[in-house]
């Protein structure tokens, strides 16, 4: 079997995007994303069988007062891309939890810190991940777990996951499935095709799973820019930087 080539309206969205052949952050205010998101948020919402469970967070409003702080608040790293999880609705896709939380001892005299577990709640579902640098998106299974004080680990295209048994880096997707059984696969699988049918009405490319590793000739990434090594097109459309 001979190996798996870009396509060619791949390889034309990707110049159009970069037609210098360098990836670099971009002003995500002027994205045609804007101009699609509501509806698109619309019809996510509207599948049948499921619900949208979480997106991406707006950036703060919030302007810093030098009279009311003492330092500027920080900036969150740049991302090139929106995610929307989409999670089918059953008790089989629903998961308990937990993590640690780290906090200074409320005796000022005691010089340590107290770890506490933290328990959550969590489901399994699909992944949505858009691009705001082109009208391209990519679709994986993942998970969304929020804990009992307020911290939300929300799903990302570009997680990853170690094993307990080797300590080597997970697929995500991969993960999610090992938990779950064939039908609630099978489900999965079919509000992933709903989600591509709600990105083709609003013109939005699904790049499929076997493309996005696959390195792209002659395009490189600006220091700014999380990259490690050859750009992939993963990395052409799904990006973060400082």
């Amino acid at each position: 079997m001979g190996a798996i080539k870009i396509s060619k309206d791949v390889t034309a969205v990707i110049h159009k995007c970069w037609p210098d052949g360098v990836i670099e952050e971009f002003d995500t205010d002027e994205s045609y994303f804007h101009d699609i998101r509501d509806e698109l948020e619309r019809d996510l919402r509207k599948i049948s069988g499921a619900s949208l469970r979480w997106q991406t967070e707006e950036e703060s409003d919030t302007r810093w007062d030098a009279d009311d702080e003492d330092e500027p608040p920080l900036d969150r790293d740049f991302q090139s891309y929106h995610v929307f999880f989409v999670s089918p609705h059953g008790k089989e896709f629903e998961f308990e939890t937990e993590t640690e939380s780290v906090e200074e001892a409320e005796d000022p005299d005691v010089d340590e810190l107290i770890t506490t577990t933290v328990r959550g709640q969590g489901r399994y579902g699909c992944t949505v991940a858009i691009s705001l640098a082109a009208p391209v998106a990519a679709v994986r299974l993942g998970d969304y777990a929020q804990f009992e004080d307020g911290c939300v680990f929300g799903p990302d295209p570009l997680s990853t996951a170690v094993s307990g048994e080797t300590d080597e880096p997970v697929d995500i997707g991969e993960q999610c499935g090992q938990s779950l059984g064939e039908e609630a696969l099978a489900k999965l699988e079919n509000l992933r095709q709903k989600v591509a049918a709600v990105l083709a009405k609003h013109k939005v490319q699904l790049l499929d799973d076997s493309i996005l590793d696959l390195p792209v000739p002659g395009l490189r990434a600006e220091e700014e820019v999380f990259v490690e090594g050859p750009p992939s097109i993963r990395d052409a459309f799904f990006f973060r930087g400082v």
